[in-house]
């Protein structure tokens, strides 16, 4: 004869579920998240994206050292240089007028003296009349980290980024929408000039453009949806070609505070700055003062987030450098 089942009937579990019914579960039962506790904050310090609205919108080198110094001594990772489309106060055009080599050193050489290793120098390597002139920042050893667009044009982009890969400068792909994800996957993931993991991607979008097709196309944003809709769409598409990508977020435009708030939430690093960034918020006109309050407002985000800023030598272990410090 077998014997009779332990196990209730529906019935009898029914009654008993109910008798015992809570109206949630125990806190415990949900883990925390995987969101990293360490987030890399970066400035682009340039004045480029409102030069002249304020005082404290760099565009002479003294400026740049300046802002550079002041969001450094706050716990800035890294540096963003960048003197494209820049006039100083002299009537020179930075991106022109000197060698990338000199202008850059009268920049870093008093960081230098002053913070030593503990920032990254992420440096453009766009202008120049040559080729060798564009990437002598990295070939000089100035550049940690260089960026350089997916959908820049192709004779440049895949030798750019060997170079910068031959003289241990870390390439930050840029991306303005998803389809230079997928140029970036043509021309330097199929052919093997990048490989994964920890590749180096930066992601810039929401800013207007002048031309349907221009070397930096990129996705129109103009609500809440918009935005999150893009970044979503672009980091799963990273993710497809690395799943350990590092990837930096750009405040750019009128989105600027919303997005650097929604990739913080998201695990992602960001990169704040004056170059991208002119409104406080999408909804007004009030313009940013200074590159450090946009570096202390996106340090308080982190913190309130349950993260932490990222010293230079953490940020450099995400993106495959390795540690000066």
């Amino acid at each position: 004869m077998s014997q009779p089942s332990t196990l209730p009937s529906l019935w009898d579990a029914a009654r008993e579920e109910m008798e015992g019914y809570a109206f949630h579960a125990q806190p415990t039962v949900q883990p925390p998240w995987e969101v990293p506790e360490r987030i890399a904050i970066n400035v682009a310090v340039a004045g480029r994206a409102g030069a002249g609205s304020a005082p404290d919108h760099p565009v002479d080198l003294e400026e740049y050292v300046d802002a550079a110094s002041q969001v450094i001594e706050a716990g800035a990772c890294g540096v963003h240089i960048d003197f494209t489309w820049v006039t100083d106060s002299m009537g020179r055009r930075l991106d022109k007028d000197l060698p990338p080599t000199e202008t850059y050193g009268l920049v870093l050489e008093p960081l230098r003296a002053r913070f030593g290793d503990a920032f990254v120098a992420n440096l453009n390597v766009l202008n120049g009349a040559t080729f060798e002139e564009c990437l002598s920042p990295a070939v000089a050893g100035q550049a940690e980290v260089a960026p350089c667009a997916a959908g820049h044009p192709e004779a440049f982009v895949k030798p750019a980024v060997a170079t910068l890969l031959e003289h241990g400068v870390s390439p930050e792909i840029v991306i303005h929408s998803s389809g230079e994800v997928e140029l970036a996957k043509r021309r330097l993931f199929d052919p093997g000039i990048l490989t994964g993991p920890r590749t180096n991607w930066i992601v810039l979008y929401g800013l207007p453009v002048d031309a349907g097709r221009t070397l930096i196309s990129g996705a129109w944003v103009n609500d809440t949806r918009s935005m999150a809709t893009h970044l979503f769409l672009m980091v799963d598409q990273i993710r497809q070609l690395d799943p350990d990508a590092a990837i930096t977020v750009c405040n750019a435009g009128r989105a600027g505070l919303y997005i650097t708030t929604l990739a913080t939430m998201m695990g992602l690093n960001i990169r704040v700055g004056l170059e991208d960034s002119l409104w406080k918020h999408p909804n007004a006109d009030e313009i940013n003062k200074s590159n450090l309050e946009l570096f202390s407002r996106a340090r308080t985000i982190a913190q309130e987030l349950g993260r932490q800023p990222a010293t230079a030598d953490e940020y450099r272990a995400m993106i495959g450098l390795p540690r000066r410090g």
